[in-house]
């Protein structure tokens, strides 16, 4: 809305479904809408926040941790890039492109030690590699 920046806060997204994630995030974007925007929960912080950058067509950025937060995770823009094939068939055909994304995770290391992170990522990765994982 403008050039004002809203971070809804999501609770319990650990034991949500896609589907009520999904719900929750437009009921909130609705109210920013409508102009009632001032509802409790905005202005919260969370534990996890997510930054889609890539709407805006920004490759990547590092995301800044806000107090009490413990990690936030930037995404850039989905993007064709050139990758080299798994199985090459003759030298003509090494390379492919496939849609990529970059996914920055900030953390802080007096809550969230970087192997924590690391591995955080590696899951998030899966989960977007093979999206139906979420629905199980």
């Amino acid at each position: 809305s403008g050039d004002n920046l809203y971070t809804p806060l999501i609770k319990g997204v650990d034991g949500k479904g896609v589907k009520s994630i999904s719900d929750e995030l437009s009921t909130n974007l609705e109210s920013i809408e409508e102009g009632t925007e001032k509802a409790a929960h905005f202005g919260e912080v969370g534990t996890v926040t997510f930054m889609n950058m890539g709407m805006y067509g920004i490759k990547s950025c590092a995301p800044i941790i806000r107090s009490p937060q413990a990690v936030a995770l930037a995404l850039g823009a989905a993007e064709n890039r050139v990758v080299p094939k798994e199985e090459p068939e003759g030298d003509d055909d090494l390379y492919d492109t496939n849609v990529m994304l970059t996914a920055t995770l900030s953390c802080d290391h007096r809550v969230v030690d970087g192997a924590v992170g690391a591995s955080f990522l590696s899951a998030f990765k899966t989960a977007v590699e093979n999206p139906e994982t979420l629905l199980l």
